[in-house]
């Protein structure tokens, strides 16, 4: 019997590094902790310009000591990544070997996004700051498997992965730091991605290769801990973006580690793995890698005849998931005919996830459509009659219709839809036939309508039902006239003035004068309120107000406007 022994356990880095950190003389600290003042109160683009060669002259004298002080290290963070590429050379050439220490692996991040940054903005690499990182890439190359399996070494593994790729993950903010406004957050990770068709240098591809194959050597020690799993899933990202032809070895391989027999379980080593919290992860990651031929063999060897647990297991279903948002249509197909009739079950143990994916894969691939619109309406009891009048509420929630088919004479709730619900209803809209959700919307009461529109999922699915080009112009027409009546309403709604927004935009002249028309009275209130001015302004009311006799005429056929 064949045991596979656990890597033993890295040493506490951080405890090594606080017994022998080499540091700055106090006159020297004290300058930096002073500078960091400087730059925290504020400076202009003209102070910043002057300010930033200086210190970071007088910090690439001091390294590796500067990138481990308190103050200095945030002096590089944030410094660094808005360097000139020429400046950076010395501290990709002094800092890889702290790239375990806590505050000297954030450094080197900000250096790495630095290179980025600088691609990102056209900026050429030249060949000393390219040697530079090709030397960082041989220090940490020679550690790559110690390197992955501790916490702040895998984050500069990761991003140097990522930038050999063209792309670079975020950094986490330092313990203690205030998090960031949603926008900030956002346009900080878009600050540090390559845009598409940007030229990456050509020595880029063969460091990639050669990190990537010393990771594929070491696949079976880095199955664990997470940060090491997560470096195994940043090399096939990255392998994947940079069009790598090892992309398919490494996934081979990968997927083969996690197919070992063990001993310890009788079913499929690989479902066993897609049931592991850490080994699924990795599977889902190969998954998205893996060409048709590959998934079809993943499938038919391991997972066929095996879907009904996996759908409802807590894990796996996720797997589920990422093999039909890339498995091809005979596939998707063989999913279909074995879990469609128990479609059910994953929705009653609240895993929505594998209805979506599933009807996303249909959407993909036309002709399952209507075997797919079927196992779902069945799992919601309203086929029966076919395109049961009241589907979208069940849709709406995805909860099978209480009572089944005995509730055709009810009233359908105007309940608001749930996130996957509405997902699910947009995805339906996007069919090649979506008349059964058509039906069932035009069915619902004027109020229910409204309630779509003022809830933000509901919302998203009228922006499917205006977007979608299978969905008639009629159609659309005759659901927006259903509104009359309530477009004041949402107007001053967040969600409902989006509505008001698509519906303006998507609606010929005629209908757009109607909606002009039953807002006109209510512009005094509308100027008061944040939405209702945006809603003004956009629709053009005040113009509408002062020139409607012409526009009515023009409504009626009577006259142009002014």
């Amino acid at each position: 019997m064949v045991v596979h022994a656990e890597p033993p356990p890295e040493p506490d880095m951080s405890r090594q590094w606080r017994q022998s950190e080499p540091r700055l003389d106090p006159d020297t600290a004290e300058y930096f902790r002073r500078a960091l003042e400087t730059l925290e109160e504020g400076l202009s683009e003209e102070e910043l310009a002057l300010f930033a060669p200086n210190v970071l002259g007088e910090l690439s004298r001091c390294l590796p000591p500067a990138a481990l002080h308190p103050a200095a290290s945030r002096l590089l963070q944030q410094l660094l990544p808005r360097a000139p590429p020429e400046t950076l050379a010395p501290f990709l050439l002094h800092l890889g070997g702290v790239s375990r220490h806590p505050r000297g692996s954030r450094v080197l991040q900000a250096a790495l996004r630095g290179l980025l940054a600088a691609l990102g903005e056209g900026r050429p690499l030249g060949e000393g700051l390219q040697g530079a990182l090709r030397d960082l890439g041989g220090v940490l190359g020679r550690d790559l498997g110690g390197l992955a399996r501790d916490p702040n070494g895998s984050f500069v593994l990761r991003a140097l992965l990522g930038l050999l790729s063209g792309a670079a993950e975020p950094v986490p903010p330092p313990k203690g730091a205030e998090p960031k406004p949603k926008k900030e957050e956002l346009k900080a990770k878009g600050a540090w991605s390559l845009p598409e068709g940007a030229e990456l240098p050509a020595s880029f591809r063969p460091l990639l290769e050669e990190l990537a194959q010393g990771l594929e050597q070491q696949i079976p020690a880095l199955l664990r801990p997470a940060c090491a799993s997560l470096c195994l899933q940043g090399a096939l990202r990255a392998l994947r973006r940079s069009q790598s032809p090892s992309c398919a070895r490494f996934c081979r391989a990968l997927i083969g580690c996690l197919s070992q027999d063990c001993p310890a379980h009788q079913q499929s080593p690989l479902l066993t793995s897609l049931q592991d919290p850490d080994r699924s992860r990795l599977l889902e990651a190969a998954m998205t890698v893996l060409d048709p031929p590959g998934l079809r063999e993943l499938f038919r060897g391991h997972l066929r005849g095996h879907l009904r647990g996996v759908a409802s297991h807590r894990v796996a279903n996720h797997g589920l998931q990422r093999l039909l948002d890339h498995a091809p249509e005979d596939v998707v197909s063989e999913v279909l005919s074995e879990l469609g009739p128990a479609l059910g079950e994953p929705l009653a143990r609240g895993h929505p996830g594998v209805l979506l994916a599933l009807l996303g894969a249909a959407l993909r691939h036309p002709r399952l459509q209507g075997e797919a619109l079927r196992s779902l309406f069945q799992a919601l009891r309203c086929w029966a009659p076919p395109h049961h009048p009241h589907c979208v509420t069940a849709l709406a929630q995805l909860r099978p219709l209480e009572g089944g088919d005995s509730d055709k004479g009810a009233e359908p709730e105007p309940l608001p839809p749930s996130p996957p619900g509405s997902r699910a209803l947009q995805l339906l809209l996007h069919f090649r036939d979506p008349s059964p959700i058509l039906a069932a919307l035009r069915a619902l009461p004027r109020p229910a309508l409204r309630a779509l529109a003022r809830s933000g999922p509901g919302s998203r699915v009228w922006d499917a039902i205006l977007a979608s080009k299978t969905v008639p112009k009629t159609d659309k027409k005759r659901l927006l006239k259903r509104l009359k009546g309530h477009w004041a309403a949402l107007a001053t709604d967040r969600s409902g003035s989006r509505v008001l927004d698509a519906a303006w935009a998507c609606s010929p002249l005629q209908q757009r004068v109607q909606i002009a028309s039953e807002l006109a009275p209510h512009l005094p209130r509308l100027l008061r309120e944040p939405l209702g001015r945006g809603v003004a302004r956009s629709l053009s009311l005040e113009l509408f107000q002062r020139n409607r006799p012409q526009w009515e005429g023009l409504h009626k056929g009577r006259g142009l406007p002014l």
